[in-house]
């Protein structure tokens, strides 16, 4: 026959269970229920916590690969169509929540050999001490653990000097500068507090970053007043130097049919060019991949990917985070206590609301419910498809078809 004991530990383990597994767990309770029942201090509360989310999170979730931190709220830049502008602010991560952030990655990576860190903002070159302590941190920790780790960061790239360039270089850090065309559609949109372009201030920077690597990427927003010169503004900025491009419509503003119409022409158009004459130095991911289609609805956010902001809280990804910064919907947890959130990891790997809104409008075939930020963007819902980026999907498929039909 169980002990009193026994049977009270486990109404208080199931009690703790109910917990993490409600919508949004109550971590005050769960740390009270922890200190009384079993009389642990707060760090062995914390560490107990940590534990059994880990151990839970293992048993029911992939891997976690990917981490994005946000090293600063801070940004030198005033872009017209920022998705940043409700996070802008002047914290800065602390080193000592930024190592918890990489002990989690490390912690809930597994077996996974291979895991990745993405440093971002803000601007990240705002506080790049924090850029450098974190790097050095996560490669003693892949050393130690036998893993390997990969390094990137994504940059308005104005702030990028000769000793930047250097330490990116030594520690592998591959650098995404976010360009959108040429002097003309770039300083169109993206413009310094003061309202002048930064299109020499950028070029200066591929300048410097190719003196020490071979290889600079662009990530290109294609607003729908450039959409009908983007297509030369790629091979002007690789005549430049530009080595890969992540090439995508704006999201959070309204396109017209017409402007959508011509970003598909323009997109077919360089699909045919990119394919007609394979080049060794040059690689747009969305083209090698235009006939990869994921196996899984959704995307990695949450799943194999999670965002740590300044304060220390994990969303599923940066840019969610960036559009509700009081209350993200995609809340998963803390870098002291783990992943507590477990029904909405379940909701964002799972994906069944989303599939069926989809299925509920007619979306179907290739498409897998786009991304979650987009979403939440246009609707308000993490799991309403966008109809915005489902037409444009339709207009670049269909580009990249007739593309190979010519």
């Amino acid at each position: 026959m169980n002990s009193c004991k026994e049977v009270c530990d486990k109404d208080v383990i199931g009690e703790i269970h109910s917990i993490l597994m409600s919508e949004a767990p109550d971590l005050t309770l769960l740390k009270r229920l922890v200190k009384i029942n079993f009389g642990f201090s707060p760090d062995d509360t914390r560490r107990l916590i940590y534990q059994v989310t880990k151990n839970l999170n293992a048993a029911f979730f992939p891997p976690v690969t990917k981490l994005e931190i946000v090293h600063t709220e801070g940004c030198n830049l005033a872009c017209a169509y920022c998705f940043e502008k409700n996070m802008r602010g002047r914290h800065k991560i602390k080193f000592d929540t930024a190592r918890k952030a990489v002990d989690l990655l490390f912690d809930y990576s597994a077996g996974e050999p291979v895991v990745n860190i993405l440093h971002f903002g803000g601007e990240p070159t705002l506080n790049f001490p924090s850029v450098q302590k974190v790097t050095e941190y996560a490669e003693e920790k892949a050393k130690a653990s036998g893993k390997l780790v990969e390094f990137h960061m994504t940059s308005n790239g104005v702030l990028i000097n000769e000793e930047m360039a250097g330490y990116f270089s030594r520690h592998k850090i591959m650098v995404l500068l976010s360009i959108d065309g040429l002097e003309e559609e770039h300083n169109r949109f993206r413009v310094d507090a003061k309202g002048r372009g930064t299109f020499a201030k950028v070029l200066k920077s591929v300048e410097i970053l190719k003196k020490s690597q071979q290889w600079v990427g662009v990530k290109m927003t294609v607003m729908p007043e450039n959409a009908p010169t983007f297509f030369d503004s790629v091979l002007g900025l690789y005549d430049l130097g530009v080595n890969q491009f992540l090439i995508s419509p704006a999201t959070g503003v309204r396109w017209a049919e017409d402007d959508m119409n011509t970003f598909a022409r323009q997109y077919g158009r360089l699909y045919r060019w990119y394919r007609e004459k394979p080049r060794g130095d040059l690689r747009i991911a969305e083209f090698d991949e235009v006939d990869k289609y994921s196996c899984f609805y959704g995307c990695h956010a949450g799943r194999n990917n999670i965002a740590v902001n300044v304060n220390g809280d994990i969303t599923s990804c940066s840019k969610i985070m960036a559009i509700n910064k009081t209350r993200p919907p995609d809340k998963l947890g803390d870098v002291n206590y783990g992943l507590t959130h477990l029904e909405n990891r379940f909701q964002l790997a799972g994906c069944s609301r989303l599939r069926r809104a989809c299925e509920s409008m007619g979306i179907s075939g290739d498409y897998q419910g786009g991304c979650f930020a987009v979403n939440y963007e246009e609707n308000g819902d993490l799991f309403s498809p966008s109809l915005q980026h489902y037409a444009f999907h339709k207009l670049m498929v269909s580009a990249c078809s007739m593309g190979r039909e010519t």
